[in-house]
């Protein structure tokens, strides 16, 4: 075991280039997986000390599925530098076996290498974690949109004993998948193999049209000759923009989920009570009068189910407007009777119209008079006056009525139903409102809720400030997913083209020229690009489906854009793009004597 030690150490020291890049993927997968962790649990203990909120569910939710792709995806970014290794090693090892290593001590000489790497890689990595974590949360708790998040005390870093053990864990369980394959087939070496490598890689003949130019059947040949090596990059790429999907994905959702850009009001408060109480008018005009130059609108709403039509919901907003707004609105006062009330059709905010309906949904939520449809307006509702929030899955049909024609006819209420009003305010902060009214709703007896979408409501900021939070999570996410994987796939293809010098030397003295060359080595890049693009996308729009569906109960439509699906193809085409700028780097470099001479 001494022997298998020394030729570990020293086959590590010899291939700088290759361990070196082995290392940076080994440090920017524990920065990755340490920051993930560490991040989530400082983020779901600030926002949920003493309570579960939703946003701290969701939040926990998507850092545990996240920690779980990412065991997996960071296992397959650095997995490729340990097949490199195993190939560059594989004369050695063959001679090990020759000399008497057992199938154990070949394992464990890979195993060693994982080792080696991952007690200087992870505790390094981890530390670059907090440190970047340490200095971000600083930057992000100067807004005041995480303020609000936070009820002003910031997103703290929490940094324990028993969760820097579980980061540790995480690290060395994705480094020892990584490893585990190529440990394995390490085992599996015979001496001959290991002595004659070339006899395992002859290419595979598929029956496919061959293509037409010389150069791009010799790139399909150099796929086809070392398929374990483009596998490695292609799963690579994959993997980095699955990852970033699934993040800009997540970030849509959740901007989405806390933005009100799209609140049919800017100011409500919701009023409710039992049915068989008096109507609230003298509190209501308190209310709506509350601050003198900023008057609101009192309303009284009713909504009630009909069925679905084509998967969606069917409804009736029935809303009562003062005399003298519904006059404003509607241009003439409306005249009720009694056992009828008659409404007039608000086409603007409607989604069907009366004549979709049969007659008998034209009937009032409770016993007494029947609907009377007197009229049509497309004018807009005044200040934002419509149903809470404008539904994917339901279809509404407004009716607007007159206080003085819906007392006329005579309608009564079951004891115990819930009777519902709101006063509207078309405002851009409103502070003052909330100031002004918070003190007669206390005391009125009824149950309230206050709903501000204006730019200085606390709604707003806490959408604001998750937007922030997002915003430098994902960005920094998807930094370092594309490090890793920029870092393992200039590891895979600076260690594939000191192991080509032979085959690109001969090319090149039998009459092959330079731009030939960089055409055949673009032709590789392009393959294994789009190669991961075809498995990253999809697999990054089955885990965006995971949080959006199942976590989020929001549909995956609404959360993707084409910025979420433009990011991972420009990303997977600047690392190809890198990757074929360092060949041709080595390739001006290659001498072709010494190319000639390389051994097998």
């Amino acid at each position: 075991m001494k022997a298998i030690w020394s030729v570990t150490v020293r086959q590590l020291l010899r291939g700088k280039v290759s361990t070196g890049f082995a290392f940076l993927s080994v440090l920017l997968s524990s920065v990755l997986l340490s920051s993930v962790l560490l991040g989530g649990d400082s983020l779901v203990y600030t926002l949920n000390v003493k309570y579960y909120s939703e946003f701290a569910l969701v939040a926990m939710a998507a850092v545990k599925l996240l920690l779980c792709v990412l065991l997996a995806g960071t296992a397959l970014m650095i997995r490729g530098g340990f097949w490199l290794s195993l190939e560059r090693r594989t004369r050695m090892l063959g001679q090990l076996a020759s000399v008497g290593a057992t199938p154990a001590q070949l394992r464990a000489s890979v195993l060693l290498e994982a080792a080696l790497l991952g007690v200087v890689a992870i505790p390094l990595g981890m530390l670059v974690a907090v440190l970047g974590l340490q200095v971000g949360l600083f930057a992000m708790n100067q807004t005041q949109g995480i303020q609000t998040i936070t009820n002003g005390q910031g997103i703290q870093l929490i940094v324990q004993a028993d969760r820097l053990a579980a980061a540790a864990l995480w690290c060395t369980l994705a480094l020892l998948l990584a490893a585990w394959g190529p440990a394995r087939r390490a085992a599996r070496l015979s001496p001959m193999q290991a002595m004659r490598p070339q006899l395992q890689s002859v290419p595979k003949q598929k029956g496919k049209r061959a293509p037409a130019s010389a150069v791009r059947l010799l790139a399909k040949r150099a796929r086809q000759r070392a398929p374990g090596r483009y596998r490695v990059l292609s799963l690579g790429l994959g993997m980095s923009a699955a990852l970033i999907l699934m993040a800009f994905t997540f970030n849509q959702a959740m901007v989405r989920y806390y933005d009100v850009s799209h609140a049919p009001f800017p100011y409500r408060i919701y009023i409710w009570g039992d049915q068989d109480a008096e109507y609230p008018g003298e509190m209501l005009q308190q209310v709506a009068g509350a601050v003198p130059d900023k008057p609101g609108m009192v309303t009284e709403l009713f909504e009630q189910y009909h069925g679905l039509q084509e998967d969606k919901m069917i409804n009736t907003l029935q809303i009562v407007l003062e005399d003298e707004d519904f006059e404003r609105w509607y241009g003439q006062p409306l005249t009720g009777q009694q056992g009828t009330v008659p409404v007039v059709w608000a086409s603007a905010v409607s989604d069907i119209s009366p004549e979709e309906l049969s007659e008998e949904t034209l009937v009032w939520n409770f016993a007494g008079p029947q609907i009377a449809v007197a009229g049509t307006s497309d004018a807009p509702l005044p200040n934002g006056v419509r149903q809470e929030s404008a539904e994917e899955n339901k279809l509404v049909l407004t009716l607007v009525t007159s206080r003085s024609a819906f007392e006329a006819s005579g309608i009564t209420f079951g004891k115990g139903e819930i009777r519902s009003y709101a006063v509207y305010w078309d405002v851009r902060d409103g502070r003052e409102i909330t100031r002004a009214v918070e003190p007669i709703l206390a005391g009125c007896g009824l149950g309230y809720a206050i709903q501000d979408f204006t730019p200085t409501g606390h709604t707003y900021l806490i959408g604001n400030g998750v937007r922030i939070l997002l915003t430098v999570f994902c960005g920094g996410f998807a930094a370092v997913v594309l490090l890793t994987s920029t870092a393992n796939i200039l590891s895979t293809v600076s260690s594939g083209m000191l192991q080509r010098r032979r085959e690109l030397s001969l090319l090149l003295s039998a009459g092959m020229s330079r731009r030939q060359m960089t055409r055949m080595l673009a032709w590789e890049c392009l393959g294994y690009g789009v190669r991961g693009l075809l498995w990253g996308i999809p697999a990054g729009l089955l885990l965006a489906w995971l949080v959006t569906e199942v976590l989020m109960t929001l549909p995956l439509s609404s959360a993707l854009s084409p910025a979420a699906l433009l990011t991972p193809v420009l990303c997977v085409g600047a690392v190809s793009a890198l990757a074929l700028l360092v060949s041709l780097r080595m390739l001006r470099r290659f001498s072709i004597l010494e190319g000639l001479a390389q051994r097998d």
